[in-house]
């Protein structure tokens, strides 16, 4: 009975151990499988890895050498655009070295630009002419030598003159006279007046004198055709201690015209005028008297006429001396038909007229 339990406990411990070492066995195979496959799995792994990156290399490679001929074709390009863009440089450079080395300049220096636009400056083919200096003004003789002239001083003209004449009576010698006026209005647009005062003696200057008024207008003007009126009281007024003299009133025409309107040197102007007054314009015991003259400018600076003052026979000359200053000299001979108290005398005269405005 013993013994019989003891083989069963032997028995039995004998396949416990047997499990054991199966289990053991088991458990070591299954790590190996385990591992194996691990293993297995893993080199499978760094086969299809290796694989992969074998074909992807022979992939990569065989795409190299499929795109092989693009690369040297674009390669070729390159060289060829590189060469090209040589080319062009080498043309433009020239041109950017004119553009920024101006003569005087480095290539570190500022540029010039006055320089420069004295460079590409260009000389015209044709230069302006320089702007013509205005011409000054130049005077005329006068042609007034027996009567009034219906032209007359307007705004800003102011004028002086002195004259000298001999007598037939010798015992009171020499003498003259000093004239002085100026003009208001103006005789183109509406009427223009002028005022003259009149010194009747040197010798006794300032004692006595005489004033004189005009109104004066142009009632034509066309071409070269000027025609003038004028209406005139000589000695409205008077003062002094010598003898009274007549007043006098007149009306007058005056035309003036070219006779050579072409001549740029002397157009020989012609004057003529004509009139009729009281006082000193008639003889003896006549109310009214006529006058008239004509005078005609023989050269730019000399003129010369003749006329009928109402009394006499008048004749004399005018004298520029400077035509570009207006002061004019003027000799005559008047009353030559010796018909005045009197007679017939020689008058020396100097006149200086301007105008004071601004041109």
């Amino acid at each position: 009975m013993v013994g019989s339990k003891t083989l069963k406990k032997t028995k039995l411990s004998y396949m416990l151990l047997r499990l054991k070492w199966v289990q053991v066995i088991g458990t070591t195979l299954l790590s190996y499988v385990w591992l194996s496959t691990a293993i297995l799995v893993s080199a499978t792994a760094n086969e299809i890895v290796s694989n992969n990156q074998n074909s992807e290399s022979i992939t990569n490679q065989a795409a190299s050498e499929d795109s092989l001929p693009d690369l040297k074709q674009v390669l070729a390009e390159k060289i060829k655009s590189e060469k090209k863009a040589a080319s062009i440089v080498a043309q433009k450079q020239p041109q950017l070295i004119a553009q920024t080395n101006s003569p005087g300049t480095s290539d570190n220096s500022p540029i010039d630009v006055g320089n420069l636009r004295q460079q590409l400056l260009i000389e015209p083919l044709v230069k302006p002419a320089p702007p013509a200096q205005a011409a000054k003004r130049t005077y005329p003789p006068g042609l007034s030598f027996a009567a009034p002239s219906a032209f007359g001083a307007g705004w800003g003209d102011v004028f002086v003159g002195a004259s000298g004449a001999t007598r037939n009576d010798s015992s009171n010698g020499l003498d003259g006279s000093i004239s002085t006026g100026f003009g208001l209005g103006n005789s183109q647009k509406l009427v223009g007046l002028e005022f003259t005062f009149n010194n009747g003696s040197i010798k006794n200057f300032g004692k006595n004198g005489t004033f004189d008024l005009k109104v004066h207008r142009i009632a034509y003007a066309k071409g070269t055709n000027i025609v003038g009126v004028a209406a005139g009281w000589k000695t409205f007024a008077q003062y002094g201690n010598e003898g009274v003299r007549d007043s006098s009133a007149y009306g007058v025409v005056t035309t003036y015209s070219l006779l050579r309107p072409n001549d740029s040197v002397n157009p020989m102007p012609i004057s003529f005028s004509a009139g009729a007054g009281g006082g000193d314009f008639r003889q003896g015991n006549a109310s009214t008297g006529v006058f008239g003259g004509v005078g005609v400018q023989v050269h730019p600076q000399v003129g010369v006429g003749f006329g009928w003052s109402g009394v006499g026979l008048n004749i004399g000359a005018s004298f520029v001396p400077v035509p570009t200053i207006p002061l004019t000299i003027t000799a005559q001979g008047a009353d030559l038909t010796d018909n005045s108290s009197g007679g017939t005398v020689f008058v020396l005269s100097v006149g200086y007229g301007f105008n004071f405005l601004p041109k």
